[in-house]
C-alpha cells in the first residue's frame, strides 16, 4: 500500500509539472488562471524576465504560456488575438514598440494587461485593467553619470572624450537613459562617437573594432547595456588597452561575470527577475479586481494612479559585484 502511495504521488506531481509547461497538448484544468506572455524577443536580459515568470507562475497556481514575437508588431498583435480566442484570462506584454499600446489593449478587450520591462503609453492605461511593472530608466542614467564624474575628477580630466552606444530606436528606454545621462553629468563631454548598436554584442564589437582600428581615441565607453558594453570591451582587450573604462547597464549574468573578471568596469543591475514575478502578482491582482495599490507586491513602488508598479535600480561594481 505504501509503495502504491507513492507511485500516484509521483504521477500526480508529473502531472503537476506538466501543466505548466508551454504545450498545447496537456491543457490545464477550466479552474487554473491561465495567462498568456508575449516577449519582444529573447536577449539575455529579457530572458531572466521570462524565465522568472516561468518559474513563479506555478508557485501562484497558474497555467503560463510564453510566445516569442521576434520584434515583430504583426506577430505580438496576432498573439493577443490568439490568447483571446483561447480562452486566456490575462496577459503578460514585453511590448516590441510603446505605439502598440492601444491596440493591443484594444484586441485584448476585457482581459487584464500588465505591461513588463519595457515602458508602453502610459496615458492609454486604465487602473484597474492595465499595469506597468518596470523600472525606472532615467535612475540608469543618473547612475553612469555619477560614476563619470566621479572618475574625472579622480583623474583630473577637464573633458572626457566619450564613446556612447545606444539601444533600439523608438523605445522609451532608449531615450530615457540617454537624457537622464545628459541631466545629471557634471564634468565637459566630448561624445567622439555616438550610435546605435541595438543592443547587440556583436553590432558594438563591429562598431568599436572601426574606432581602435582607425586610430581614435576616447576615455571612456559608455553603453545602454551589459551586451553591447561586453562586445565593446572585448575589442579593448584584444587590442591591449588596458586604462579605458567600460560601462554598461542590466547586471545580467553575463554582465556580472565580467565584472567579476575585470571586462567590464561598471553597469546598472536591473532586476529583471523581480519584475517578473511582479508581472504574475499585478496580473493575479487585476484578474481578481483588486487594486495593486493596495497589494503588497515585494520590492515594488506603486504611482498614486496605480497603473505602475516599479523596482528600482541599484550600483554594480568589482566590489559588490558578489552581493548580487
Amino acid at each position: 500500500m505504501k509503495k502504491l502511495w507513492t507511485l500516484l504521488l509521483a504521477v500526480g506531481m508529473s502531472i503537476c509539472l506538466c501543466s505548466c509547461a508551454q504545450t498545447p497538448t496537456a491543457p490545464p484544468s477550466s479552474e487554473q488562471m491561465r495567462i498568456a506572455v508575449s516577449m519582444s524577443s529573447r536577449d539575455q536580459f529579457l530572458t531572466t524576465v521570462e524565465n522568472a515568470i516561468l518559474e513563479y507562475a506555478p508557485k501562484c497556481d497558474v497555467d503560463c504560456t510564453v510566445w516569442d514575437a521576434g520584434n515583430d508588431y504583426v506577430v505580438q498583435l496576432q498573439h493577443v488575438q490568439d490568447a483571446v480566442e483561447q480562452g486566456y484570462d490575462a496577459l503578460i506584454i514585453n511590448a516590441v514598440s510603446p505605439s502598440l499600446t492601444r491596440s493591443i489593449i484594444r484586441e485584448a478587450g476585457e482581459m487584464p494587461v500588465v505591461f513588463v520591462n519595457r515602458k508602453p503609453e502610459m496615458e492609454a492605461l486604465t487602473a484597474g485593467k492595465q499595469v506597468f511593472i518596470g523600472s525606472d530608466d532615467r535612475e540608469a542614467g543618473r547612475f553612469q553619470a555619477a560614476w563619470l564624474n566621479d572618475y574625472a575628477e579622480e583623474q583630473g580630466i577637464d573633458v572626457l572624450k566619450l564613446v556612447y552606444l545606444t539601444g533600439i530606436e523608438g523605445q522609451d528606454s532608449t531615450a530615457t537613459r540617454r537624457d537622464s545621462l545628459l541631466e545629471y553629468l557634471r564634468v565637459d563631454c566630448n561624445f567622439i562617437y555616438e550610435s546605435t548598436a541595438q543592443f547587440d554584442r556583436a553590432k558594438a564589437y563591429n562598431q568599436v573594432e572601426i574606432l581602435v582600428d582607425n586610430g581614435v581615441e576616447f576615455d571612456v565607453v559608455v553603453a545602454q547595456n551589459d551586451e553591447m558594453a561586453i562586445g565593446a570591451a572585448q575589442v579593448l582587450r584584444e587590442a591591449g588597452i588596458t586604462d579605458c573604462p567600460v560601462l554598461g547597464i542590466d547586471g545580467t549574468l553575463a554582465g556580472r561575470d565580467a565584472i567579476a573578471d575585470g571586462l567590464l568596469t561598471f553597469t546598472v543591475y536591473q532586476p529583471g527577475d523581480e519584475q517578473g514575478r511582479a508581472a504574475v502578482d499585478a496580473v493575479l491582482a487585476l484578474y481578481q479586481g483588486k487594486d495593486v495599490k493596495t497589494m503588497n507586491i515585494a520590492h515594488t513602488t506603486c504611482s498614486e494612479d496605480g497603473l505602475s508598479l516599479m523596482i528600482p535600480y541599484e550600483a554594480m561594481d568589482a566590489q559588490r559585484v558578489t552581493d548580487f
